[in-house]
This record gives C-alpha cells, sequence and structure tokens, in this order.
C-alpha cells in the first residue's frame, strides 16, 4: 500500500510493501511504450533521478552496474539481501537534444546486492540544482555496501571533479532512528531521492525511515524521524508543494541531530531538543 504523507512544504511517499515489491518487480518483463511515448536516450544503467538543470538540460542520476569488489571487517548487511559487492562505474549524465549522453560525473561507487533473482543496483540516488551547481546523492558507497573507504552522501560536482560535503553514512551511524528495523537494515543507509529548497538540499532514507536537510556548507539536520510514528515504513519519494512560501513551515521533532563534514575533519553533534510542533 503507498501512502502520501504531507511535512510542512515537502511530502514523502512511503510503502508498508517495498521488501515484497522489489521480489515483484524483479520478476516483472520488460514494458512496451505505448505509441505516445518517444525514446529520447538510451544507454542508460540502471537510471535513478533526473532533474532539468538551469541550462534547460536534463541530467540523470545513474546506479552504474554493481560489480565484484567486497569488504571485511566491517559490518556488512546480512543475507539473503547481502553481502553487497561493487565497483566504480555509477555516475551522472546530462541528455542533449538528441540524445546524446554526456557524463558530468563518473567512477561513483555502485553496488549490488545478492541476486533476488536479480541483484539490485545502488549507485547516485538522485541529482538537485541549487542556482547553478550540481549537487548528487550517494546510494550505493560505504563499507556495509562492499565498497571501503566509501561514505554515502551528498557530493557537489566541480569542474575538474567531485567533493563529498556531507557524509550521510557517518550521520546516520552516529544519530540512530527510534526504530531500526534489525531484519532488515542498512549501516550505511540507502537514500533513495533528493530535492533542493531555498537554497538547502533535502534527502529521503528509506531504509531507516528518514529526511534530512543538508546545507551547502555540509550541515546536516535530521527533519522528521518517520520511524517513531509509523514504523518501517519505507518512505522513498519526496515532492515540494507549490504554494508554501515560509521557511517555517519545516516541521521541528522533538529531538533533532546535526553533523558537519568538512575535508579536514569530520565530527556528529546531537543537538540540544527542539520544540515539537
Amino acid at each position: 500500500m503507498i501512502y502520501l504523507m504531507r511535512l510542512g512544504f515537502l511530502f514523502v511517499v512511503f510503502s508498508t510493501f517495498f521488501s515484497l515489491t522489489l521480489t515483484v518487480r524483479a520478476q516483472v518483463p520488460p514494458c512496451v511504450p505505448s505509441s505516445n511515448v518517444t525514446v529520447i536516450a538510451t544507454g542508460l544503467n540502471n537510471p535513478r533521478g533526473l532533474k532539468f538543470g538551469p541550462d534547460g538540460q536534463l541530467y540523470v542520476a545513474e546506479g552504474g552496474l554493481g560489480g565484484s569488489l567486497t569488504t571485511v571487517g566491517c559490518r556488512q548487511v546480512d543475507p539473503p539481501i547481502g553481502p553487497y559487492s561493487g565497483d566504480f562505474n555509477a555516475r551522472i549524465v546530462r541528455v542533449g537534444a538528441q540524445g546524446a549522453l554526456t557524463p558530468v560525473a563518473e567512477n561513483l561507487p555502485s553496488s549490488q546486492t545478492q541476486p533476488l533473482p536479480v541483484p539490485l543496483v545502488s549507485g547516485v540516488g538522485d541529482v538537485a540544482f541549487i542556482g547553478n551547481t550540481l549537487y548528487g546523492l550517494l546510494a550505493g558507497a560505504g563499507c556495509s555496501h562492499g565498497l571501503a573507504g566509501t561514505e554515502n552522501g551528498v557530493i557537489r560536482i566541480n569542474p575538474g571533479g567531485t567533493t563529498l560535503i556531507a557524509d550521510l553514512s557517518m550521520f546516520i551511524q552516529a544519530n540512530p532512528v527510534a526504530n531500526e528495523e534489525h531484519d532488515d537494515f542498512e549501516p550505511d543507509g540507502t537514500f533513495y531521492s533528493m530535492v533542493a529548497v531555498r537554497g538547502d538540499l533535502y534527502a529521503v532514507e528509506p531504509n531507516h525511515g528518514e529526511l534530512v536537510r543538508v546545507t551547502t556548507d555540509g550541515v546536516i539536520t535530521r527533519v522528521v524521524d518517520l520511524s517513531a510514528s509509523q514504523g518501517h515504513v519505507v518512505p522513498t519519494s519526496i515532492a515540494i508543494t507549490a504554494t508554501s512560501t515560509s521557511a517555517t513551515s519545516a516541521p521541528s521533532t522533538p529531538t533533532s541531530s546535526t553533523s558537519k563534514a568538512s575535508s579536514r575533519s569530520r565530527r556528529a553533534v546531537s543537538s540540544a531538543p527542539s520544540p515539537g510542533t
């Protein structure tokens, strides 16, 4: 069953049957487009979120192809989903008017589950723009996903590469949600979708069940812990209301947590409780 929840100026979608949906979807044959659908680009590897940029071009996050690299010495995802394996073949591409794909960020972490009956692949979960700057949401990184020395988080795409501005793996490990699902637990999270609102980024994490806000200088704040009130409902998508103009409409929670990642040091700090609304 699919649910829609409003959180101030944001909408979050979640499903109570996510695990079953994954299993069934993997067995469904490929869809045949209807006559009113035109394919503008092919050759994408597990495409995920997409956004139009300020240049009018379409930018697509790719999950990549996974791989065979794996990890020992850290907490992996338990069977039958794990252990994960992966490689560095996820990317973000720009789609031209004639369907040509131009990579704007490459060699990003991509990981895969065990066959269910085919592996499910995670890489770059979504993209978003703040002004002319492109950001990506990493979902396939982390030691628990078979890729040592990597973290799930938000990256900024620069002319010469990428910069991790927010380490979301560290944040969720330092600030657990109220009701973790121990039989279906992802230590590094599986961040799914992201939007830009008033100069900040909002990202949804379905496995832990939370919505976080990330500033452009790397400060992470938990906006709401959905597991506290809804249990393991697996929120996946986020949208912005068109009419809201007040930044104060964003909900606060009885306890919020913040974290900031920088190139020199990374830390996780729990803030003082804020009043509930």
